[in-house]
Order: C-alpha cells, then sequence, then structure tokens
C-alpha cells in the first residue's frame, strides 16, 4: 500500500520512507538548494566507484530541494549500518559480523584508492571539512577569533585561547603546548588552497552512520555533499577521530537525537564517559583524563589504521604517517565542535587530545587509544 512513513529530522533536513507505486524510496528535503546541488554533485561524482543507493528524482519547489533514492536495505533483505555493528559487538563481545563487514569495506576502499590517488593542489579537492574551515571567516574564525573563555573541566577558571599561548599544558603528567594563535596559522598554510595534497576519490565523511553493510551484497556508502576527489588524510583523519571521540562520545553527547533509530549506541556511549579532571593556574593548565572508546571501537581503529591508513602511506611514500595526518587530525579537534561552548570536561577532553596530537613526541597509537 502506497504510504510516507517513518519521519526524521537531521539538523535542517527532513528525511522520509516512502513506499509508491511498488518502489521502496528514501525522500530526503533541504531548504538549501547549494547543499542539496552538492549532494547531487558528489552522488554522481562517486557512484561509479562505490556502491551508492541510485537517485531516482530531485525535485524543487522554492528553496527546499526534495530528493529520492532507493531506499536502502531494499524490503525483504538484511542490512545494517556499521554505528549497529560496532554497538552489537561491543555489547556481545564478539566481532565476527563486525569483521566481516570491514573486511568488504576495507577491501573496496583500498581498490578504490589504488586506482584514484593522485597528487593535487587542496583547491581541486572537496574543501567543505577542512579548507574552508581554516580560511580566513571559517569555522575557525567563527568560533575562536573572538578569543571567547574555555570552561575547563572542574577547574573554576575560565581560559581563554590566547592565554594558551607559552603556558605548558600537562597531560597525564606529560608537558605540551597549544598556542591558538600559531595554531590557527599552522592549519591554514597547510590547508592552503595551492599546497599539494595525496588525493582519492572519496565519500569525504566516513562516519559509522554513512556506511551501511549487507552480508549479501557487501557495503555502501550515504551522504554525497562531500563526495568525490578527498585528501586521502583528511578521509583518514576523520573516520579515525570518529572512531576514537566524536562517535563514542561527543556526538552521541551533543547530538542524540542523531540516534534516535540506533538507542543501543546511545547506551554504549553513555556507559563509558571520559573522566576528566583540570586545574587551572596563572602558569598552568593541567588535565588528567582517560576515556576508552570501548573494545568495539579499538579494534574498528586498530584495523582501519593497519589494513588501510599505514599501508596506503607506505605506497604513497609517507614516511611518518602521525605528522601527515596531524593538521587534519587537529582541525577535527577544533572545527567540528566550538570548544567554547562545550560541556566543560568536554573542553577538557579535546584540549588535552588536541595538544598531544600537536606533539611530534606522541605516537600515533597513543592518540588512538591503542595503547594502555
Amino acid at each position: 500500500m502506497p504510504g510516507i512513513t517513518r519521519h526524521r529530522r537531521h539538523t535542517r533536513n527532513h528525511t522520509w520512507h516512502a513506499d509508491l507505486v511498488g518502489r521502496a524510496l528514501f525522500l530526503k528535503a533541504s531548504p538549501d538548494p547549494v547543499e542539496a546541488r552538492a549532494e547531487h554533485a558528489g552522488h554522481a561524482r562517486i557512484r561509479g566507484f562505490y556502491p551508492v543507493p541510485a537517485l531516482r528524482a530531485a525535485l524543487r519547489a522554492g528553496p527546499w530541494t526534495l530528493t529520492a533514492y532507493d531506499r536502502w536495505p531494499p524490503p525483504g533483505h538484511a542490512g545494517t549500518l556499521l554505528l549497529d555493528l560496532i554497538t552489537r559487538a561491543g555489547q556481545e563481545g564478539c566481532t565476527t559480523r563486525l569483521d566481516a563487514c570491514l573486511t568488504s569495506l576495507i577491501t573496496h576502499y583500498r581498490e578504490v584508492i589504488g586506482n584514484t590517488a593522485r597528487q593535487a593542489r587542496n583547491r581541486e579537492t572537496i574543501t567543505k571539512l577542512y579548507s574552508d574551515r581554516a580560511a580566513p571567516g571559517g569555522r575557525l574564525d567563527a568560533y575562536y577569533s573572538a578569543d571567547k573563555p574555555l570552561q575547563v573541566g572542574d577547574s573554576t577558571r575560565a581560559l581563554r585561547p590566547s592565554q594558551l599561548s607559552g603556558m605548558p599544558v600537562i597531560v597525564n603528567g606529560e608537558e605540551h603546548a597549544i598556542d591558538f594563535a600559531s595554531l590557527i596559522t599552522w592549519c591554514r598554510e597547510r590547508l592552503a588552497p595551492e599546497q599539494p595534497v595525496w588525493a582519492a576519490v572519496l565519500q569525504g565523511d566516513p562516519t559509522d552512520l554513512n556506511i551501511g553493510w549487507s552480508p549479501s551484497a557487501g557495503p555502501v556508502w550515504f551522504d554525497y555533499d562531500t563526495a568525490g576527489l578527498n585528501a586521502l588524510p583528511g578521509e583518514f583523519a576523520c573516520f579515525l577521530t570518529y572512531q576514537r571521540l566524536h562517535g563514542a562520545w561527543l556526538t552521541p553527547r551533543c547530538n542524540p537525537a542523531a540516534f534516535r533509530d540506533h538507542p543501543g549506541a546511545l547506551a554504549a556511549a553513555s556507559a563509558t564517559p571520559p573522566a576528566v579532571r583540570a586545574a587551572v593556574t596563572t602558569r598552568t593548565l593541567r588535565i588528567d583524563y582517560s576515556h576508552d572508546p570501548g573494545p568495539a571501537r579499538r579494534h574498528v581503529i586498530r584495523r582501519y589504521l593497519n589494513e588501510v591508513v599505514l599501508p596506503v602511506a607506505g605506497t604513497l611514500g609517507i614516511s611518518d604517517p602521525a605528522r601527515w595526518l596531524r593538521p587534519y587530525l587537529a582541525m577535527r579537534l577544533l572545527a567540528v565542535y566550538n570548544l567554547t561552548r562545550l560541556h566543560p570536561a568536554d573542553t577538557a577532553l579535546s584540549l588535552a587530545l588536541l595538544a598531544q596530537t600537536l606533539d611530534p613526541g606522541t605516537p600515533l597509537e597513543t592518540l588512538l587509544a591503542l595503547t594502555p
């Protein structure tokens, strides 16, 4: 019977499931025509490289765009998101199905990267998540140019970003440094339009909400406004940071509505909140933290790092993968969430991870919670 069900809202966008004229569709209504065009263009750019649901129609009504995709999985077929496989593996302590998904996902990634990787300028890649945010007037300016105070952990003292310049940041007993002005300049230089970067055809925002898997058909990718030629270190940093911090804690905490259909993931994130203590003096910021993203996410991180990131870096002649990823990891920590607006403990945790990320002496495995 024809019908439209399962309305969901994702920021400003709305989605529905529709069963019309014998076809199962996923409908998405967007109020931003630029964003909608970017999604349609991204879908066209990667559909020859990645399994994606077919785009059946795109209709305009004033500022709104209604896009119709084939619904995944089709009625009567099994399929699940990577997010749900991670949640289930964490609950059951068994990674069999998760590993089947990861193996097919990694195999496909390696094949596409091997066939499409090339040197490019940043301006030739999809710039939304990195270069645009680092550029003057982008998110870094919007979040931090006013030098609004950072509320840090259990400290009663607020700390402005500018005050971190020259201040030792002691994280779990080790001294680091964060100079916001120099950091923003460095990000802009590394992500400037003419800077060279290794790039490949990629989805661009590989969160576990944007990747699905079917035992019969393998992986599938969703959400295409950043799809196309992307910086390889940006793709890798997005996936790793999401598994390490955002998916494991910050996104469920800050945007629980995105997990309305995945309550197990919310429960898993809430079950292991970070333990954070911070103390601010006129001379020092001290942060002690522990945060375990969970055994299933650590398993995902380890496989992705060892089977995608490190082999690809080696093939491209990247001798120091942590250095290669560092500006992109820093941008994921700075420019996804505004650190001046987070809960104080989450600000402290993000600053601690940022300080460790910026320090060349911090092993990549430590940043990714793969060491005790």
